[in-house]
């Protein structure tokens, strides 16, 4: 055997990458929303579509931590992908508790930052067993094709919090943009948050291509997308019909922001030439929400089994997805960006809200905002009201879900125009998506 598989030569990259991490220090971190706690003992795992940001992530918190006083030494960050602990084993993971102590002899914590740890074959014993020493503050990120967060709770039975990260908020864009704005807006201010916002609608919020020209954005979005095929999707599942896979994505991505039942996309994907039949387009359709690419919204009912059953409106994790595949929809683009805002808030503030949609005969509204059982909001989203058929029956289905639903605050998600008004006695309130965006 080498000496670099022998069990002292993984010792020897494991301090290696360690001791390098403490000499080139934290890169330059731009801070995102959501915030991981860093005081609990169960394992804190950040999960989420790749590219969203998961490592810088761990590195804000590293930063905060540093900034209550702990030294960098007493941080052990360990990114899994590197080649140099490609040969790696779920006991050579014990060597880190040695290297913690031997670089900090007089801790009685460690906090350890594992990247990608999915790589390491039986990592989640050697996680159980430090976490059961309760001597230890662990961080874990992975991409979600090989580390889905209900995995994760089985493989460390019920000891790990699981964090779901999404690409970029709009306040979160104008942050990595420079750009600080504080009430009340001048009229260039407003018009600079225009701007930035339309390039947010059409690029989306993936934090690597913020600063790129449009080019460049949409060839790494290309890549984003083969990448999601490729490793998350083929390499996990083993996916032998590749071209209908890639069909269905082009499909649910054409069409993203719409009710899509199976037997409707079986039917999109037959007028294509391609041969799925239901129950693999079903198997299919699970793979790309387990990774977190779909995100469906099921109607509203109060028989859970019923709104399990309804067919689902299905929205994508970012809205440049479709505009690789050409498509210029502007109204489902904020639509879409409207749910994902919704369900950020449900991630990173408030894990009980839960988003629907509501719809009778008429017609339908396209979020209600519940906190249990409770309803708290309903929202529409049009990109314009000036046509007076248009606000009519946007208006219209709102009062009637408020009356059914028993809701008055209603609001209508628009392009630019805002003010408040009132139809059959009830307060209807108007908002530019950049001002609700950053509400």
């Amino acid at each position: 055997m080498s000496y670099y598989n022998s069990t002292n030569g993984e010792r020897m990259n494991l301090e290696e990458v360690i001791v390098e991490f403490h000499k080139l220090g934290i890169p330059e971190v731009r801070i995102r929303e959501l915030k991981l706690p860093t005081n609990l003992s169960q394992a804190i795992v950040v999960y989420g579509l790749r590219r969203t940001g998961k490592t810088y992530l761990l590195y804000q918190t590293m930063l905060k931590l540093m900034k209550e006083g702990l030294p960098i030494e007493r941080l052990f960050y360990i990114n899994f992908e590197d080649e140099r602990l490609e040969d790696i084993t779920g006991k050579d993971l014990s060597k880190i508790v040695e290297l913690y102590y031997k670089y900090n002899p007089d801790a009685s914590l460690m906090y350890l930052f594992f990247d990608e740890v999915q790589n390491v074959p039986s990592w989640e014993k050697f996680v159980r067993r430090i976490l059961e020493r309760k001597n230890a503050r662990i961080f874990i990120t992975g991409s979600s094709s090989n580390l889905l967060s209900k995995e994760i709770a089985t493989a460390l039975r019920g000891r790990s919090l699981s964090f779901r990260l999404f690409p970029l908020s709009f306040r979160e864009f104008l942050t990595f943009k420079g750009s600080k704005f504080k009430e009340p807006l001048i009229e260039a201010e407003r018009g600079k948050i225009k701007r930035y916002l339309e390039e947010y609608v059409e690029y989306g919020g993936f934090p690597e291509i913020v600063d790129y020209p449009p080019l460049l954005k949409i060839k790494t979005l290309q890549e984003y997308l083969d990448l999601i095929i490729y490793k998350d999707l083929i390499e996990r599942y083993g996916i032998e019909k590749i071209h209908a896979m890639k069909g269905l994505i082009r499909v649910i991505t054409r069409n993203f922001a719409r009710r899509s039942s199976i037997r409707k996309l079986h039917n999109m994907l037959s007028s294509l030439g391609l041969n799925l039949s239901k129950s693999k387009i079903y198997e299919y359709f699970s793979y790309l929400e387990d990774i977190g690419f779909i995100i469906p919204v099921r109607r509203l009912h109060f028989s859970e089994v019923e709104s399990l059953r309804s067919i689902p409106k299905l929205y994508v994790a970012d809205v440049g997805f479709p505009t690789v595949l050409g498509v210029k929809d502007i109204g489902h683009r904020i639509e879409n960006i409207v749910a994902l805002e919704l369900l950020r808030r449900k991630y990173y503030q408030e894990p009980r809200l839960e988003i629907r949609y509501w719809m009778d005969s008429k017609g339908e509204v396209d979020f209600v905002v519940l906190t249990g059982f409770k309803v708290k909001e309903l929202i529409q989203v049009s990109y314009s009201i000036e046509d007076i058929e248009t606000k009519q029956r946007e208006v219209e289905a709102l009062l009637r879900a408020s009356r059914l639903l028993k809701c008055n605050n209603l609001t209508v998600v628009t392009w630019d125009y805002e003010g408040t008004e009132v139809y059959k006695g009830k307060r209807v309130r108007f908002v530019p998506l950049w001002k609700w965006l950053l509400g």
